[in-house]
């Protein structure tokens, strides 16, 4: 029979009849010396309690253990000292939502700090914002947002109004039940009831306080480890190091959870017989975790006993039988920033690994993109039963957060009919399921501990009994790396015959490796959020490696590019690990549509890929600007993937749908893919069907990059503008040094200036120091040549410019890359091909823009640009264009036509678009009539000059005016645009 909820009045009514029935023994059980037990209480009162508040406390509902809606606990312990798990965990969808703490109504709360300090500990390691302390005789509510302190009286941190007597049950039910019912803390109104946001991983007061504990812990063991063992180099010292403290926590974890006796390992530390614990634990776990100290490494046991007694109560404020595996292995991403290094005296100190610090330091990975992964991925394999041949992997694991919510989902599956699975059927679960790689040794120890704990689950061992009660899992998660095979050796011998070189990049074979696996065909998942680390970073970081991915024969065809990044060549290898009918899904950057670099990645996905969640520009890792997408690839189909493009994901993810869209299967190919909604791709095929040529077609427009210095921070100058008695201007370089310089030298320059819709002649915001001679074409070409000034005219005509170029003299010839090589005249640009195309009337495009901008410039202005960055891209009909610039600018100025360029670019924040050279070039061209691009040439051209008169116009009618006339023009040139492609107004109003 399935749980039936009371409705408020009915539960009321019911908790005024229990009251009445406590009252009749209050007086009774109540006294400081009555037998009336805790458990006693439990089951007459404190169950019946919480079911009248709607909690399905025997769970009559029959949920699988992770999903049921409390979880109860028998503690043995009497000892309130002893800080082990709530009596109950009231939860939501699996997640804790409301510790309870129970006691025996002999125990007075109102004077019981150390009641209090418990029930707080709970909630604060919990992250949870509340806790409740009740005995039934009172009920009290805490704000466990405030950290708990062993010196606070049983009121602190009470939430004002919360401290509940057994009479105050009926007329102060509504407080009640907006603190504790299932109504409430189900719902979106838990949050607002305690004025709570739930915290990224590491920002809540329990986070900080675990890491910079257990950051701690870890210096000390290390420093210890150092010391006694000097063979020992900072990566061994590192590993062992992080092998202890998990031996260390996951027997505190036991022991909290009332598995072995409890302060075991205490009295264990405290006798300096640390070592033969660990050798008990590893006969009782078979874990793989307790061998470190029979390596053998040597620790002096006072730092061991240190530790261990710092991990007991009263010292620690950590209640290690609630911590959630998922948990640990989100806090310990953070935690593993950090690498050991080892000083000349043997002590230690953490220092972040500098290829994270480059990168902006961890992110992990919000739970929910984890659920969401693993529900595209795994769930069309387990919908009746888990097949043996399951077998899915994170090829890059780190500390496991993947992995514990893939074998947490496998154990839901199995107790999805109210079965409770054994630690040993568990066990099978994670060894026969469940694998994972990762390159860091110290992330594998801790994917394998939270696993571990996973599997522990809420089972009770006879630790006196049982022997080998855990699966070792050495073999399921690998310390290894997952790009790089073993013919490293072979494509790099000079780095593999050093061995520290080759220990860092540590080729694997992952068909050995996983050998069991591959008998069997292959992996059937593979899926995880693997790392985004540009080409620049592997440069400076991971050279070794780079120089492995450049080379062909690492069969990594992304890595060929001239700029990548690495997650493409995770997807990659993620192909080489699929069996056949495998199913990929990662969390990756929306570029992948149309990156250059990611086309050999499109070949491959485009024949499998499923579906496309398209986050656009919204934010999915907390404090980072990263645009994603998940990315989910099955068998070969014929069928049309679909796509779905989230505008706003709190809405998203609260059930409204994004907007729908498919990806044609014969568009899913190496090239950019068309990412747009169902609406858009109508709109696109008509501006592909009505076409008549594409804008950069040779005939119509040259699309090219302004001026490409590749130190643009020593090229552009901001001068005084008045020359001194010499003729000179001067000027502040970027370090604050102050210079002087000939104007013969300088063009002004266009570099941060806004442009805006409909623009004409920008203002310079700089100048430009060109030291390039162009000269005229000769017979029978359209361009002449851009000559870089020979150290003669540089003496003798610049002389100023050279010492100020030749104070720069390192920076541009040492961290520059030029083409062609400049000799001696290392003043050269980068890039030098777009030089003679900067003089005569071209169009400027605004690169990153919220709408699209377009300047028509007449002033012969240099401008820098290039790239996604920008700023700026450039554009000019050619002589033979049927239309001239002003046309050009209305036809991509059309809200229909920006649309088409931001489907094959890419959006970023704030809705910015990126209109790059490939992506302009494509934008559709439609047909017009003689008197169409007459009266769009003439109405363009006066927008221009609106535009340009506003920027220094003063009179507020004439602004009024002239807006609104710009307006008036900008709708008529839109209108001839769109009836020209077949648009009507119903398209349009589906892009704003």
């Amino acid at each position: 029979m399935s749980f039936q909820r009371l409705d408020r009045n009915t539960a009321r009514i019911e908790m005024g009849k229990l009251v009445d029935a406590y009252r009749s023994q209050a007086a009774q059980v109540e006294k400081a010396n009555s037998r009336y037990t805790e458990t006693e209480a439990r089951g007459e009162f404190i169950d019946r309690f919480l079911t009248i508040l709607g909690w399905d406390i025997h769970n009559a509902d029959g949920r699988s253990q992770s999903q049921r809606d409390v979880v109860l606990e028998h503690s043995r312990h009497a000892d309130d000292s002893v800080i082990g798990r709530p009596d109950y965990r009231l939860r939501i969808g699996g997640r804790d939502r409301l510790p309870i703490e129970a006691k025996k109504p002999a125990v007075n709360l109102s004077r019981s700090a150390s009641a209090a300090y418990q029930a707080r500990i709970y909630g604060w390691s919990l992250s949870l914002p509340a806790a409740v302390l009740t005995n039934f005789s009172e009920t009290v509510i805490f704000d466990t947002k405030v950290t708990p302190d062993l010196q606070d009286g049983p009121d602190v941190a009470v939430f004002p109004g919360c401290r509940f007597t057994f009479e105050d049950y009926v007329p102060k039910f509504d407080d009640l039940w907006k603190r504790m019912s299932y109504e409430v803390v189900s719902s979106e109104r838990f949050a607002e009831v305690y004025n709570h946001v739930r915290p990224a991983r590491g920002d809540s007061p329990f986070d900080k306080t675990f890491l910079a504990e257990f950051r701690r812990w870890r210096n000390l063991l290390s420093s210890g480890i150092a010391q006694e063992n000097p063979h020992l180099g900072a990566g061994e010292v590192g590993r062992r190091t992080q092998r202890l403290l998990n031996a260390l926590l996951f027997l505190r974890v036991c022991e909290d959870r009332d598995i072995g006796r409890y302060e075991e390992l205490l009295q264990a530390a405290n006798m300096h017989h640390v070592v033969e614990a660990f050798r008990n634990a590893d006969r009782v776990y078979n874990a793989g975790l307790f061998t470190v100290l029979d390596d053998p490494t040597v620790v002096k046991p006072q730092i061991l006993q240190q530790v261990i007694q710092e991990m007991y109560w009263p010292k620690t404020k950590f209640a290690f039988g609630v911590f959630q595996p998922e948990i640990l292995a989100e806090l310990y991403e953070q935690y593993l920033a950090e690498r050991i290094e080892v000083l000349e005296d043997r002590t230690t100190r953490l220092v972040a690994k500098p290829e994270l610090v480059h990168a902006g330091g961890v992110v992990p990975t919000p739970e929910w993109i984890v659920n969401l992964l693993i529900e595209g991925s795994i769930d069309q394999f387990i919908k009746n039963s888990i097949p043996d041949d399951l077998s899915i992997i994170d090829p890059a694991c780190g500390s496991g957060v993947f992995l514990v919510a893939v074998l947490n989902r496998l154990i839901e599956a199995r107790e999805y009919d109210g079965t409770i699975l054994t630690l040993d059927e568990r066990a099978k679960l994670a060894l026969r399921h469940v694998f994972g790689m990762d390159v860091d040794a110290e992330a594998v120890e801790v994917a394998r501990l939270s696993l571990l704990l996973t599997v522990l689950g809420s089972d009770q061992i006879d630790t006196s009994r049982e022997i080998a009660a855990m699966p070792d899992l050495r073999e399921n998660v690998q310390v290894g790396n997952s790009l790089v095979r073993e013919d490293f050796d072979v494509i790099h011998p000079v780095a593999a015959r050093d061995p520290h070189r080759r220990s860092a990049v540590l080729p694997t074979d992952q068909q050995k490796n996983f050998s069991r696996v591959f008998a069997q065909g292959g992996f059937s998942v593979v899926l995880g959020n693997p790392p985004y680390v540009r080409i620049q970073t592997l440069s400076e970081f991971m050279p070794d490696q780079l120089f492995y991915f450049q080379d062909a024969r690492s069969g990594l065809k992304s890595a060929q590019a001239y700029n990548f990044d690495i997650y493409l060549l995770f997807v990659e290898r993620a192909f080489d690990l699929l069996g056949e009918n495998g199913s990929i899904a990662f969390i990756l950057p929306n570029r992948i549509t149309n990156l250059i670099a990611a086309a050999p990645v499109r070949s491959m996905l485009g024949p499998r890929l499923r579906r496309m969640v398209h986050f656009g520009e919204n934010q999915i890792f907390p404090g980072r600007s990263t645009y994603t997408a998940l990315v989910f690839a099955g068998d070969p189909s014929a069928e049309d993937a679909s796509l779905e493009i989230v505008r706003d994901v709190d809405t998203w993810r609260a059930g409204a749908p994004g907007d729908q869209g498919v990806l044609k299967r014969n568009e899913l190919i190496s090239a950019p893919w068309p990412v747009a909604t169902a609406a858009q791709s109508e709109i696109f095929q008509l501006l592909e069907k009505n076409r008549i040529a594409k804008i950069g077609d040779p005939s119509w427009v040259n699309v090219f990059v302004g001026t490409q210095t590749s130190a643009d921070e020593i090229f552009y100058i901001k001068t005084d503008n008045t020359p001194d008695a010499n003729g000179l201007v001067h000027f502040t370089d970027y370090s604050g040094e102050k210079w002087k310089i000939e104007p013969g030298i300088l063009r002004p320059a266009t570099k941060k200036q806004i442009i805006n819709p409909y623009d004409l002649d920008p203002e310079p915001d700089q100048y430009g120091i060109f030291p390039y001679t162009v000269t005229l074409p000769s017979s029978g070409k359209k361009r002449g040549n851009a000559v870089v000034h020979t150290r003669d005219i540089m003496e003798n005509r610049f002389p100023h410019a050279l010492e100020y170029l030749t104070s720069h003299k390192k920076r541009l010839t040492t961290e520059r890359n030029v083409t062609p090589d400049p000799g001696e005249k290392f003043w050269s640009y980068g890039r030098s091909q777009s030089l003679t195309k900067l003089d005569g009337p071209k169009i400027i495009v605004r690169t990153l823009s919220l709408t699209p901008c377009y300047a028509l410039d007449e002033n012969n202005l240099l401008i820098p640009g290039g790239g996604d960055g920008g700023p700026y891209y450039l554009m000019r009909p050619a002589e033979d264009c049927p239309y001239p610039a002003e046309v050009i600018i209305a036809v991509m100025s059309h809200p229909a036509v920006d649309a088409y360029v931001a489907g094959n670019g890419k959006a970023y924040r704030g809705s910015y678009i990126v209109h790059r050279g490939n992506f302009l070039k494509s934008a559709p061209v439609p047909p017009l009539t003689l008197d169409e691009i007459e009266l769009l040439r003439v109405s363009v051209r006066e927008m221009l000059h609106i535009t340009k008169s506003l920027r220094t116009e003063t009179d507020s009618l004439i602004l009024r005016s002239q807006t609104s006339r710009k307006l008036v023009l900008r709708s008529q040139v839109e209108s001839i645009i769109s009836k020209a492609f077949g648009l009507t107004q119903r398209h349009l109003d589906t892009l704003t």
